[in-house]
């Protein structure tokens, strides 16, 4: 089996889009598929030899594009069908839901229309019980208002101080129980009503003949429009700066942010230090979007956040900034963002999340070593970044 990170590298770099698939719970069957091809059009299992052989043969190059993009239409299909399972299974709980409430309601009507005294006290039983509490509740308080007890011992005061407890706590009770699950079930059945509505249009879609012709990409941004992608890599770069090669960093030689290591894997061969001075705008926004902003699905995220987690994944890789994320929104902290992932993060204030992530980035910097030296600029690019993703969040 090929490496993973070396495979990513490899296909991006011939269907950049296939990158964002390995963040969901397929991931590790997607990339053994994807391994399979690369070597059997390369014709070897090590990933040096299997980039050359493909960069060297353009037929190679044209064939494996190929073959990756059915991969990736194939997995897109697959991606659908699962979000489709989810949702029928979401419907499916509510009805079963809707469907006991439903006989718990004919059970009671049955036994208030049914004969002897026995069925109607066991259908009005809660009706009763309420009645009585709020009646004991009203009566008694109304008559420690009007004749309160005087003189009365430490023992008689603990027994009032009981018998009011417990009416207050019934009365209580009777409330919620008449208006809080009243209410409930009027919002389940909206969502189940609105689940309903939509499961039967996806049902329809579903249900239709596939194309005989390829499926189009998604539709980008309108013309003059730029993308979301386009709208944060600008702030990422601006904090990155150009070439730097401290020998206090240890990510080494830099360009753009991209480092030596990393232009390697994307090339797929050794560099030198000034082959990453020499590394271009273009090249850098494709590896910034292959092995970042698409792998860590910036662009399902919700606005102002994806800003965040790229800048801390391009900061402290990847996996780092989606573990932070995932505890942030209490999911399982397993570096892939996945359906559970997402439904969190847009079920969260925006605002609030963006904070959470942004603080757990600066106690993440406390704890490197270099902070004493680089502290002061991390800090403040975790400051600035919050800054701008919260304007995000705002517009």
């Amino acid at each position: 089996m090929l490496p993973l990170v070396p495979l990513i590298s490899l296909a991006s770099s011939l269907v950049p889009d296939l990158v964002g698939l390995f963040g969901g719970r397929r991931a590790g069957e997607l990339a053994g598929r994807v391994a399979a091809v690369v070597q059997s059009v390369a014709g070897t299992d090590d990933i040096d030899a299997a980039a050359k052989a493909v960069r060297a043969d353009a037929a190679k190059a044209s064939e494996l594009t190929l073959r990756l993009e059915e991969v990736r239409r194939e997995y897109l299909d697959l991606q659908a069908k699962d979000r489709q399972a989810e949702r029928q299974s979401i419907v499916e709980a509510l009805r079963i839901e809707l469907d006991d409430r439903r006989r718990a309601s004919g059970a009671m009507v049955g036994a208030l229309g049914a004969e002897g005294w026995t069925a109607r006290a066991v259908a009005l039983g809660p009706a009763a019980v309420s009645v009585i509490v709020m009646l004991g509740f009203f009566v008694f308080t109304g008559w420690l208002v009007r004749d309160p007890p005087a003189g009365a011992d430490a023992t008689t005061l603990t027994l009032l101080n009981v018998v009011v407890g417990s009416l207050v706590a019934g009365f209580t009770a009777v409330v919620n129980f008449w208006l809080g699950s009243s209410q409930g079930s009027r919002d389940k059945d909206r969502a189940a009503a609105a689940l309903r509505q939509g499961q039967a249009g996806a049902g329809k879609a579903v249900a239709e003949p596939a194309p005989a012709a390829p499926v189009p990409p998604a539709a980008g941004p309108q013309p003059g429009q730029p993308s979301r992608f386009d709208l944060c890599l600008p702030i990422v770069l601006a904090k990155e700066g150009g070439f730097a090669d401290d020998p206090a960093d240890p990510g080494g030689a830099t360009q753009m942010g991209i480092t030596q290591r990393t232009l390697a894997a994307w090339r797929g061969r050794p560099v030198t230090t000034q082959e990453v001075r020499d590394l271009t705008r273009a090249e850098a926004k494709e590896i910034y979007r292959a092995q970042y902003w698409n792998l860590m699905r910036c662009e399902d995220l919700p606005r102002g956040l994806d800003l965040v987690i790229f800048d801390f994944g391009v900061n402290a890789g990847p996996g780092t900034a989606v573990k932070t994320l995932q505890r942030a929104v209490g999911t399982v902290p397993d570096g892939a963002v996945g359906p559970f992932t997402l439904q969190a993060a847009r079920a969260a204030d925006a605002r609030a999340l963006v904070g959470a992530v942004s603080q757990a980035r600066l106690e993440h910097c406390r704890g490197l070593t270099g902070f004493a030296r680089f502290g002061a600029g991390w800090t403040s690019r975790i400051e600035d970044i919050r800054r701008q993703a919260l304007l995000m969040v705002a517009a």
